[in-house]
């Protein structure tokens, strides 16, 4: 997939570690030099779309993915949005039949897409990926490596 970002990491993508940095390619030929980089196919500034994806779980991120072509470090949030939110469901409802376990599950899932939500909008600048182990992982496959699927 062709993005205009140049990939490469610089963690090892466990929980918590500054995953990966997506810098942007100069285009020599553009204008505005702050923009480059930051190019969106929504007109949003990627410093509030990438944590937008976390707002309504499962629904803004499946939103961003579905309109948002552009932009490398918006997709891989979004997708990271979407894959967490999927895997939230999944434990909580396995996990119904022991008392307060989901809601445990659901108040742990809150402090973490707060988490990412602040990471996704600090690490905008630097277009630095946040990444939550397994999940960000797949986040990136998704975006930058074989496509499961269908988006």
């Amino acid at each position: 997939m062709s993005s205009g970002h140049r990939y490469e990491a610089v963690g090892d993508g466990n929980i918590g570690v500054e995953a990966e940095v997506i810098s942007p390619v100069r285009d020599t030929s553009s204008v505005n030099d702050e923009s480059i980089g930051y190019e969106t196919s929504i007109p949003i500034h990627p410093k509030i779309l990438a944590p937008l994806s976390y707002m309504v779980p499962l629904v803004a991120g499946l939103i961003v993915i579905l309109l948002e072509r552009r932009n490398t470090y918006v997709r891989l949030h979004a997708w990271q949005a979407v894959i967490f939110s999927l895997v939230v469901g999944v434990f909580s409802m396995l996990l119904f039949w022991v008392p307060f376990v989901p809601t445990l599950i659901h108040i742990a899932s809150f402090f973490v897409t707060g988490v990412c939500m602040y990471r996704a909008w600090r690490d905008a600048e630097t277009l630095t990926f946040f990444k939550l182990g397994v999940v960000g992982d797949f986040a990136e496959r998704q975006v930058l490596g074989s496509t499961v699927l269908p988006f």
